[in-house]
Parts: C-alpha cells; structure tokens; sequence
C-alpha cells in the first residue's frame, strides 16, 4: 500500500520559495544594516590630532616584543600632512620618525617616510589602507590598517620582508587620543 502525497500547485510552491528567500534577504539585510556600513578610510582625518598604539613585534627567530607608538599629525605650511611618531619597542631606546604625506588623487596618497628610501603609496580601500615603502635598510614594508566602526581606533597588521620572506610582523591598535 503505497500513500500517494498531494502535489503542491507549482504558483504555490514558488510563492513559498519566494518568501523563504524574501525573508532571508530582509533578516540578512537587517542584521548588516544594524552592523551599520563599514565607513570609509580618510587617513588625514584618522591622523590629524593625537594619535597612541600599542601592540606587539615578531621577528624572526625572537620572542615577541611590546610596542608603543605615540604621534601627533597636522598640515605644515608646505601643504604637506606631517605625522610626527615616537616608537618604542620594549628594551630599545625611543626612535622618532616622520612622514610627509599628500593627496595624489582620490583615495591614493603619497610621501615620504624618515626611516625608509623611496616613496610611501597609500591606497585607500573602503575602510583599510594599504600601505607600502622600502626602510633605509632595504626591508619591504606592507601594511594594512583596518579603521573601526566610529572612526576612532584601528587594527594594523604590518608584514617587514627581506627577499620575498617575512623578517618581522607588527600587530597593533591605533587610537586617537
């Protein structure tokens, strides 16, 4: 004895479907929306005033070391942005860097750094930069430093090559002060 099931009109089936994926798209579109958009990365306007991080140092074949960095960014009659850091790495001295900074086009800026050779590109993508330039020692350094919902503090991840192999990550979070 076999129970033969009622067929669903196939109108009827799809408007089930329908409604399955409406609520679907609302529950998610809800959940992103209270999330709130992911804002957009002005490093002029996150830099400009005090800023403080802290984080940790990897380096090949070393135990992790703490560090802090401390800086103040503001316009200078050049027009160029200059961000002034103290950086301290735990058991070595204060070290003071500079970078110089400028709008090349939207969403792209470029400049120097006291401690590197050659050129600093910064590339604006949604709510992280991309940070690249070589130190005076040759190392390659990229970052990208992800700004957090408020425009207040973010995460930095720092990855220091040599040769195409990693020689020492940075991780740490920014804040404005």
């Amino acid at each position: 004895m076999s129970e033969t099931l009622p067929r669903a009109h196939p109108r009827r089936v799809f408007a089930h479907v329908r409604s399955a994926a409406l609520l679907l798209a609302v529950t998610c579109a809800g959940s992103s929306a209270m999330a709130g958009p992911a804002p957009s990365f002005d490093p002029i306007t996150f830099f400009t005033g005090a800023t403080e991080s802290s984080g940790s140092l990897k380096q090949a074949f070393s135990s992790a070391k703490a560090t802090h960095v401390t800086g103040y960014g503001a316009f200078r009659g050049s027009g160029a942005f200059v961000l002034d850091q103290t950086m301290t790495i735990a058991g070595d001295k204060p070290q003071s860097r500079q970078w110089q900074l400028h709008q090349i086009s939207p969403g792209h800026f470029g400049g120097t750094i006291s401690d590197g050779k050659g050129p600093v590109t910064i590339d604006v993508a949604g709510n992280r930069l991309l940070i690249a330039y070589t130190m005076t020692n040759g190392l390659k350094v990229s970052s990208m430093l992800t700004i957090d919902p408020g425009g207040r503090s973010g995460h930095n991840v720092s990855t220091v090559r040599k040769w195409g192999m990693t020689a020492a990550t940075l991780s740490e979070t920014i804040a404005k002060r």
